[in-house]
């Protein structure tokens, strides 16, 4: 698999997408585990979504970015919507080839990141499991267990997929699959771990699943029966509801005078955490989660600054953007 004919504007390779609420205790040794990964700073796009914190999470994330991650970013949301929102907010922003999704708890070890990045050269997915052969967990009670094993063995019953542990937060995606998922997610709760990887097995995109070390937080925000009541539920209406994924919005961009795609620095324009999908003629510019107005706008203006190119609005299916 390659994703040559996609362009990301962001010099960074990886870009890891946090979300955190009220994390100020236990969010550092993650950015510092993060820091001391093989890849330089240079290659790392850290995006922490503060979702509604009211401690000093934000205070702290800022001041560690500022220091370690020259590309990072942190997105403070006004109140607490839970964590699928985050996670699709952090997505829709991220700007780099590779986004990894994990919990600022760090109960995922970060050991996981190298063969997620190697699993991604033959997959659209990697996600981690705690029930492959192989992993490795700790503090996890026998209620836990239990609860998981169950949510895992009911999505087996009632999708076609055979993902052991869909609940673990560490997971990694080719940035355009990460993108198009994300945006045609509705669950705002801990049911979107499931709707993704529901949406993409229906989209035939490959998920590899990799054994993990995780360990057991204390003062977890997970309360496991209100949680896992919730997901079941979330989950039971996005597959009531048709369980479909939506069309992603954008502009088909070509010369007007030469049969060839527009140069990169025309790229520039527009939002750097947009999906740049080129081909020897045009190039697609899509939008996930911008409104068609917003898109107009963005037309008009280019329009008006480079009238040489001929602006089309477009409409792409999962299977139309990746391969």
């Amino acid at each position: 698999m390659t994703d040559s004919h996609f362009r990301f504007q962001s010099s960074a390779k990886v870009s890891f997408v946090i979300p955190a609420y009220n994390e100020e205790r236990r969010i550092l040794p993650l950015l510092e585990g993060v820091d001391s990964l093989s890849l330089s700073a240079q290659d790392i796009e850290v995006i922490i979504v503060d979702d509604g914190s009211l401690d000093r999470t934000s205070a702290i994330c800022q001041k560690e970015i500022d220091h370690r991650f020259p590309l990072g970013k942190i997105i403070k949301l006004p109140s607490n919507r839970g964590k699928g929102n985050a996670l699709r907010i952090g997505v829709s922003a991220a700007s780099s080839p590779i986004i990894i999704t994990m919990d600022a708890d760090m109960a995922t070890d970060l050991s996981a990141v190298e063969p997620a990045l190697m699993g991604l050269r033959e997959n659209h997915i990697v996600v981690g499991s705690r029930a492959m052969k192989g992993s490795k967990t700790q503090g996890v009670s026998n209620i836990r267990r239990l609860i998981t094993n169950g949510f895992s063995l009911f999505l087996r019953i009632v999708t076609s997929y055979k993902i052991a542990d869909t609940q673990c937060g560490f997971k990694a995606y080719r940035s355009p699959v990460a993108k198009v998922l994300f945006a045609s997610s509705r669950a705002k709760g801990f049911a979107q771990d499931a709707e993704i990887l529901d949406l993409a097995y229906r989209n035939n995109l490959s998920i590899l699943e990799i054994p993990v070390i995780w360990t057991a937080i204390p003062d977890s925000k997970v309360n496991l029966v209100r949680d896992s009541l919730s997901s079941f539920f979330e989950f039971i209406r996005y597959r009531l509801n048709g369980a479909k994924s939506n069309l992603i919005s954008g502009l088909s961009i070509h010369n007007k005078n030469e049969r060839k795609a527009p140069q990169e620095e025309i790229l520039n324009f527009f939002p750097k955490e947009s999906i740049f999908k080129m081909t020897e003629y045009r190039i697609d510019i899509l939008f996930p989660g911008i409104r068609y107005n917003e898109i107009q706008e963005l037309a008009d203006t280019f329009n008006s600054r480079y009238p040489e190119y001929q602006v089309q609005h477009c409409r792409r299916t999962i299977p139309d953007i990746v391969d």
